[in-house]
């Protein structure tokens, strides 16, 4: 007896996994078994479906809230057991396939003793989603009066799969194993844990905590190999909106981790707290918002005479003269280097860093914004467009040079792939007439085939007037009335303002949002009236 004794003290010493495998087995059968098949919407039923559910059929309903939650208020038929001692009053349940409705203050609760529930081979449990703060917020009927079922005899379930289950609910922490994405932000640069994203491929392909390993929920008991090794390690399970993290950490801690949380409101309420993300897809949309909304009020134009006072004094201004070669032999303002606008993107290495500043011209300000608004999205900060081109800094009398400034190659600045595949396909795909109208023809498109009109100038400007049948989406309101753009990507749409800088910045806009049929009417406002075309007013 002595020599069995101390065999199996030899054997414990040397293979402690081999006994702890053995003493949990039926345990992990049972999570197995739930976790291969888990329950359509894992269980979750509406306030709605519940009423229906109380009307035709015989529910038992159990509320695992605490005790003087339940005094102050409870649903009528609902009985109270505390979420820790569920495992101990098992004798108050039916039997394993009757259905059962879970309660507890907004639903987080009810879905760790749901599972629990689960486990232990309950067949047909429900969480009520939203808990009694959502059937209470619907105002539906609420009672004072406790109900105390009769208590029978508890199923016949595996004695080692009960205290897994009981052991599970009986000690979760204060604060049933939630932490809030503001302490696991916290937590993750002082004390990281592993954290774990148990949402489907799609979630999680458009993005996640950096940091996290990915095992849906479908496939999390399937994958248990890669689950930490050690079972006291400090562990944070997310999901979207906290049900499935709920779900996973109740499954790991009855397989013996201790250290399990769950992130409460999930992405959801990581996205609410201004928290990061990585691997979100490239929103071209969200991006060119983003900057549209970050914009100065002057749209980063610059009027001929303050550049002229500009380049006066001693600076280090870039100016970057996007016409043709043809136009720029001609004549330029001094010191400019010449990039054609169509090749822009592929000479990146003839312009400084992105803080540079730099001043953008054409022979009109058309393409010049077309060239700001490209190299702003690209992540210069600095670049504005001179309005009226270089038509109206000689009209204002300004020198012009033809003794060349020799542009030095460099190394153009690291841009995101995403942002630069973008505008890049624009910029290289603009024809020879850059998308402009001219006044009289436009007037005969308006009486033969009208295009949609669309006037980005502001408030009191059209107020004073605008080209009849137009639509007023001013360009720094663009995004906040995009409810307000044409729905027909094919559309054939015509931009104008006064003159053509915040036009021309909606043109470009449009069509990198993939408007196929968008152009700018050249002058403006003020080349409309100049052909002898009226305003109307009302």
């Amino acid at each position: 007896m002595k020599k069995l004794v101390l065999l199996l003290a030899i054997l414990l010493l040397a293979f402690p996994t081999f006994f702890v495998a053995a003493q949990e087995a039926p345990v992990v059968a049972s999570v197995e078994a739930f976790g291969s098949a888990l329950p359509q919407g894992y269980g979750m039923i509406s306030v709605d479906d519940f009423n229906v559910l109380l009307v035709e059929q015989e529910l038992t309903l159990l509320d695992v809230r605490e005790v003087a939650e339940y005094e102050a208020g409870h649903i009528e038929g609902s009985f109270n057991v505390p979420i820790r001692t569920v495992g101990q009053n098992l004798n108050l349940l039916p039997d394993l396939d009757a259905p059962i409705v879970v309660i507890c203050k907004g639903g987080g609760r009810a879905m760790l003793a749901a599972t629990g529930l689960n486990v232990l081979g309950y067949t047909n449990v429900k969480v009520l989603r939203g808990g009694f703060d959502a059937w209470a917020g619907e105002e539906l009927p609420v009672t004072l009066d406790a109900f105390v079922p009769e208590a029978g005899s508890a199923p016949e379930i595996d004695a080692a799969v009960v205290a897994a289950v009981d052991n599970f609910l009986a000690t979760l922490p204060e604060g049933y194993a939630l932490v809030s994405p503001q302490n696991l932000a916290a937590e993750l640069v002082e004390n990281p844990p592993i954290l774990i994203d148990v949402r489907t491929i799609e979630e999680w392909n458009s993005g996640y905590i950096e940091g996290a390993q990915h095992i849906p929920v479908a496939e999390f008991t399937a994958r248990q190999s890669e689950w930490p090794a050690d079972k006291d390690a400090n562990i944070v399970i997310y999901c979207q909106s906290g049900v499935r993290g709920g779900l996973a950490m109740s499954l790991m801690r009855i397989m013996g981790y201790t250290n399990v949380r769950n992130m409460s409101g999930g992405v959801n309420g990581w996205l609410a707290a201004a928290l990061p993300l990585v691997g979100v897809p490239f929103d071209l949309n969200t991006y060119i918002a983003s900057y549209v909304a970050g914009l100065p009020e002057t749209f980063n134009a610059v009027r001929v005479a303050d550049l002229a006072t500009e380049l006066a004094a001693e600076n280090d201004l870039l100016l970057v003269d996007v016409r043709t070669a043809d136009e720029f032999a001609e004549g330029f303002i001094a010191g400019a280097i010449n990039i054609p606008l169509g090749e822009l993107t592929q000479h990146l290495d003839l312009l400084p860093n992105l803080d540079q500043p730099m001043v953008v011209y054409c022979g009109s300000g058309h393409r010049s914004a077309i060239a700001m608004t490209a190299l702003n999205l690209l992540g210069y900060t600095n670049v504005r467009s001179m309005l009226s081109g270089f038509g109206g800094w000689t009209n204002a009398g300004n020198p012009v040079s033809t003794e060349l400034t020799e542009a030095v190659a460099g190394t153009a600045p690291e841009f995101d792939a995403d942002v630069f595949a973008a505008v890049d396909a624009y910029m290289t795909s603009i024809p020879e007439g850059y998308w402009t109208v001219r006044a009289p023809d436009l007037a005969v498109e308006l009486i033969e085939n009208p295009p949609i009109l669309i006037d980005v100038r502001t408030d009191s400007e059209w107020a004073a007037g605008w080209i009849e049948g137009a639509v007023h989406v001013s360009f720094a309101d663009m995004f906040t009335l995009q409810a307000e753009w044409p729905q027909d990507l094919t559309a054939s749409i015509v931009v104008y303002d006064n003159p053509t800088h915040r036009s021309s910045m909606t043109m470009t806009i449009l069509r990198m949002l993939g408007y196929e049929n968008v152009r700018v009417l050249a002058g403006g406002v003020g080349a409309w009236t100049n052909a002898g075309q009226a305003l109307v007013t009302e």
